[in-house]
């Protein structure tokens, strides 16, 4: 469905409950699935990319079942995964496809993965070349994956750490149960800095709520692993996700009118790097408050009272902040620069150039360069039909936009907000938004 939005002519007011964060679901059902017996995984975002995920581990005879609430059960009989012969659509799911490649290494047979990020060409050829040290083999073409392990290797997996940090996460999930001949342990070794470390530091996290663990060493890019260990069956509460919440925190503190938002379950004691939106704005000039024991975060708004001013913005390790900071630049007096973001080109979308094309659209002045986007204050947004490129948190970025320009905008297949914010849409609404599905 196509989205209506129209400038937004009161304040924004209200309070809502934040998703369950989309990087922890992904990793809490993959470490469900890898251990033996029942755990419980409570609040986890369960559609789009997430969705994608459990889809998969359905058809590798994982049980997830919901029970009561927004809590899922996780059953693995003991045993390997069921062996799966056709090919699994990933779809455009960087995490599900890259988790996948590595686990491929644990079934027999391997397995067969396709879908439209492979179509894309995202970077996953590194990854690949990377686990030949543990053995695998694949086939990748224009259309599919087909990769499993022909032999029992554990050297040194070397491997570059600035294109995604999902190819560690993939190897730090999957290597400490394989088993090897000559040795008890694996050790990675990243080739380049790391990009996203804090989407690392989450992973380590869950991975240690489930029994598994790893020394690392963020210095010296380095990750020793232990082989043969168990996950442990766990019961498990995903955290709120600040990536999500991250949108409704800047169209509060962009509204020209007196505005509150409070957000619920969100905590600034869990990994996640996009807390870090709590500590941009207030440098920019905004005015938000966390309360740590209520879980909640309170969001005043009024650009008169709190005007915005524009600053120069480390993206190395918050990528999917970049959009909506794109936007907030757009609206802060004199100019922000996003910059260190050249791994964002590989994203679901080249969010550097997408986010241009769409704010030049609205009227406003960007300077795009390889690895930054510097974005200058425009007074009037102008309305527009926006093209997301099938990019979630682009299409929720410029849905922001939107309420702040004149006449009103058109979204095109907004229905691509589920990959991480279900709620999204009647969020906003919820707020005072006015927006129609048309």
């Amino acid at each position: 469905m196509d989205l209506k939005i129209n400038p937004l002519a009161n304040n924004l007011s209200g309070e809502i409950i934040a998703p369950g964060s989309k990087s922890y679901s992904h990793r809490a059902f993959i470490a469900a699935s890898l251990a033996d017996g029942i755990s419980i995984i409570k609040n986890p975002l369960v559609s789009g990319d997430a969705g994608v995920t459990i889809d998969i581990l359905r058809l590798l005879g994982i049980k997830i079942l919901k029970i009561d609430g927004n809590s899922y059960i996780i059953e693995r009989s003991r045993g390997s995964f069921k062996p799966y012969r056709r090919a699994l659509d990933c779809k455009n799911s960087g995490t599900s496809i890259r988790i996948f490649s590595v686990l491929s290494l644990l079934i027999k047979g391997g397995l067969t993965l396709t879908g439209e990020f492979i179509r894309r060409k995202r970077p996953l050829l590194p990854l690949l070349n990377a686990i030949e040290s543990l053995g695998a083999k694949f086939k990748l073409s224009d259309e599919k994956l087909q990769i499993k392990r022909k032999k029992v290797l554990c050297n040194k997996v070397k491997i570059p750490g600035n294109i995604s940090s999902q190819f560690i996460t993939a190897l730090l999930m999957v290597c400490p149960l394989l088993k090897c001949d000559n040795k008890d342990y694996i050790e990675i070794e990243l080739t380049t800095s790391l990009v996203s470390s804090p989407y690392i530091k989450i992973t380590l996290d869950v991975l240690n709520s489930f029994g598994i663990h790893i020394q690392e060493n963020f210095e010296d890019g380095k990750f020793y692993i232990t082989t043969e260990q168990t996950y442990r069956a766990q019961s498990y509460e995903i955290p709120g996700d600040f990536s999500s919440a991250s949108f409704l925190i800047a169209a509060t503190v962009l509204s020209y009118k007196k505005s509150k938002l409070i957000i619920n379950n969100l905590s600034t004691n869990d990994f996640q790097g996009d807390k870090k939106i709590i500590e941009i704005l207030n440098r920019m000039g905004a005015n938000i408050k966390v309360d740590e024991n209520q879980k909640q975060v309170i969001v005043k708004g009024n650009l008169n009272k709190y005007p915005l001013k524009g600053l120069e913005i480390d993206c190395h390790d918050i990528p999917d902040l970049f959009p909506i900071l794109a936007v907030i630049g757009a609206l802060a007096e004199g100019k922000t620069i996003l910059y260190n973001a050249l791994h964002l080109r590989s994203k679901e979308s080249d969010r550097i150039s997408v986010m241009a094309r769409e704010l030049e659209k609205m009227g406003v002045e960007v300077i795009e360069e390889n690895d930054k986007l510097t974005i200058l204050h425009c007074s009037n947004l102008k309305g527009t039909i926006i093209d997301h490129d099938n990019d979630h948190r682009i299409a929720m970025a410029c849905s922001i936009a939107a309420l702040y320009a004149n006449p009103n905008s058109q979204i095109k297949n907004i229905d691509i907000v589920n990959d991480s914010y279900p709620t999204f849409l009647n969020d906003l609404k919820k707020l005072g938004a006015q927006i129609e599905l048309v």
